[in-house]
């Protein structure tokens, strides 16, 4: 799972910045702590990149990195381990939404690739009701991102007039959605020559390309 890759890579930073803080040496002249500089750059970099995929470059820990940890001086690198073992203590903890978006984002990632095999095998049908339920569960996802208040049952319809009206995304977009959902309920509904193969190819590629821009 993408979760215990992300909280491996946090690990294997955090053990680069122990190893960073362990190379400091004092410079008498200036009366100032450094660190060596090749090994921090590198964990540095790793760990701006880390910060910003995972939490967003407008989140606390990304910006008092980059604020706090500039240069290869013993402080700076001791900052910026204190901040990385502070993130890895609220992804553990499950207080950081972005995360789980990701997570999320991946499961469906997985089920989308299982579409594109059923399409590719010629099951279009099957193809077709699998991308419908990963839209169905993306549009509640983005919904709940967007603060929007949901009922116990919500279908791709209300989901997306929810979402539309609350201009999360435009009325075009909200006309596509209307399309997909057209095809899903003819393959649940078994009404399979309503709609081709390309369709489904199409509403893949369309699912997939709008998940990744709102969700």
């Amino acid at each position: 799972m993408l979760y215990e890759k992300l909280k491996d890579r946090l690990n294997q930073l955090i053990e680069m910045g122990e190893r960073v803080l362990s190379t400091k040496r004092v410079d008498t002249q200036l009366e100032e702590e450094y660190v060596n500089n090749d090994p921090f750059y590198q964990w540095k970099a790793g760990a701006l990149s880390f910060l910003k995929v995972v939490l967003g470059n407008d989140s606390t820990h990304f910006q008092e990195f980059q604020q706090n940890c500039k240069h290869p001086l013993y402080l700076h690198a001791f900052q910026g381990q204190s901040i990385l073992k502070a993130a890895k203590e609220d992804i553990e903890g499950g207080y950081l939404q972005k995360l789980e978006t990701l997570v999320s984002a991946d499961i469906f990632t997985d089920f989308l690739e299982m579409a594109k095999y059923l399409v590719e095998q010629g099951c279009k049908d099957p193809a077709a009701s699998l991308i419908g339920a990963v839209l169905e569960n993306g549009l509640r996802k983005i919904a709940k991102n967007n603060g929007i208040k949901l009922k116990s049952k919500e279908d791709i319809s209300s989901l997306n007039q929810k979402l539309a009206d609350d201009r999360t995304y435009n009325r075009l977009t909200q006309e596509r959605i209307k399309v997909w959902k057209r095809i899903r309920n003819d393959a649940v509904h078994g009404k399979f020559s309503e709609y081709t193969s390309d369709l489904v190819k199409e509403m893949l590629y369309g699912v997939r390309d709008f998940l990744g821009q709102y969700l």
